[in-house]
């Protein structure tokens, strides 16, 4: 059961991405076309990419966690025998978990003193805290990752590959 609910996470998480890459390539050839042939550009567009852009980095976090795809140094990892390497990773999921809890605390503060202040966004004039908002949900979706990964180096088993995200 909890395979099926993260493939489809994923599937979520990857849709997501794409579309919100999508939408920043869209929404920058328009912007492009707008000015280069009329003369004219949208106040909102630049703002609306960069959120885009925003929310897609953060959200591509915890799909890198799933598939073990974050750049790292391995040297000590690939130098340590066994129980020893195990230990090592152990200790560096649980620190990643430490960080990515703190994302959701902290990011979750800041998205409730913005819901409570109103503040909105120059030109699109939305809510600053739907923006904010990337931070806490990366946080909790790093968590579910990082504790899939946990589970996983407990029990030895490869990292999924990363082909079947969209495929699976």
């Amino acid at each position: 059961m909890w395979q099926r609910f993260s493939r489809g996470l994923a599937r979520v998480e990857a849709a997501s991405v794409g579309a919100l890459i999508l939408f920043a390539a869209v929404m920058l050839c328009v912007q492009i076309t707008a000015r280069a042939l009329f003369n004219h550009s949208f106040s909102w567009a630049e703002e609306s990419v960069r959120y885009a852009i925003i929310w897609m980095v953060f959200l591509s976090c915890g799909l890198a966690f799933r598939q073990d795809a974050h750049i790292n140094i391995d040297v000590l990892r690939q130098l340590l025998p066994g129980p020893a390497r195990k230990v090592l990773e152990v200790i560096i999921i649980l620190a990643c978990a430490a960080l990515a809890g703190l994302l959701v605390w902290y990011g979750g503060a800041m998205v409730a003193t913005l819901y409570r202040f109103g503040q909105v966004s120059p030109a699109m004039e939305a809510p600053m805290y739907l923006f904010y908002l990337a931070i806490p949900v990366s946080g909790v979706l790093m968590l579910i990752r990082l504790g899939e990964s946990l589970v996983r180096v407990l029990r030895c088993k490869p990292a999924p590959a990363t082909a079947p995200v969209l495929a699976g």
